[in-house]
């Protein structure tokens, strides 16, 4: 039953989000603005810092990803349909589980568009790309979970645009953190030992991350 109407949920925004389209656009938009303006104030005589791409990287894939948590619960939202849909025979669970998997599928597609373009303008190469990519799955997959709880928490609350960003970065400290040492490691090819301590910090994070967002969610809507 869960698995079920989380899937009928996640195919309607599906649907809803390619009609619109400017959910995915904003974030793309968004993403490829951040690097052009990272690229160009990294400049260092005429030469990109091949360094920075960690931290914009990153830091490009947290604010676009930004974008899309502030529409995720519109639809539901503005149709008033919002309570009806958290109380489903298998409780709220569906709707946030269905919420996350939207944002980690947009963020995802983000992340595949920019990242070749971050090496471009940067004129850097991913010297461990399996580590790298490993680190970026397990960023998008907390974010994704930790941003559709924290955009569920907010939904009623008056100035959640400026609100949702200050509750979330904070909470995002660690594996956002774990994220930069990861592919700053791979990049100066470390050892394994050193990049298994940060990709650890990162899945225990996502675990118990995975673990409290939908008990905390389903305890917020039963009040």
């Amino acid at each position: 039953m869960l698995l079920r109407l989380t899937w009928l949920l996640l195919q309607k925004d599906l649907r809803i989000a390619l009609r619109s389209r400017e959910v995915f656009g904003f974030m793309l938009l968004f993403a490829l603005l951040c690097v052009v303006v990272f690229a160009f104030g990294f400049l260092r005589e005429g030469e990109a810092a091949a360094a920075q791409v960690p931290g914009a990287l990153w830091v490009t894939l947290l604010f676009s990803g930004t974008v899309g948590l502030l529409r995720l619960f519109t639809a539901e939202d503005e149709g008033g349909t919002l309570q009806l849909a958290q109380r489903t025979l298998a409780g709220p669970h569906p709707l946030l589980l269905s919420k996350a998997l939207m944002q980690l599928l947009f963020s995802g597609v983000t992340t595949l568009l920019i990242l070749p373009i971050v090496l471009v303008f940067f004129d850097a190469a991913l010297a461990q790309p399996g580590v790298v990519l490993a680190a970026l799955a397990l960023g998008l997959l907390g974010q994704a979970m930790l941003g559709a709880l924290v955009a569920a928490l907010l939904v009623h609350v008056r100035l959640r645009e400026v609100l949702l960003p200050l509750v979330l970065y904070p909470l995002l400290a660690p594996l956002l953190i774990a994220g930069v040492r990861a592919t700053v490691l791979a990049q100066a090819h470390a050892p394994a030992e050193a990049l298994n301590g940060w990709l650890g910090l990162m899945l225990a994070y996502d675990a118990l991350v995975l673990a409290v967002a939908p008990w905390l969610h389903a305890r917020v809507v039963e009040v």
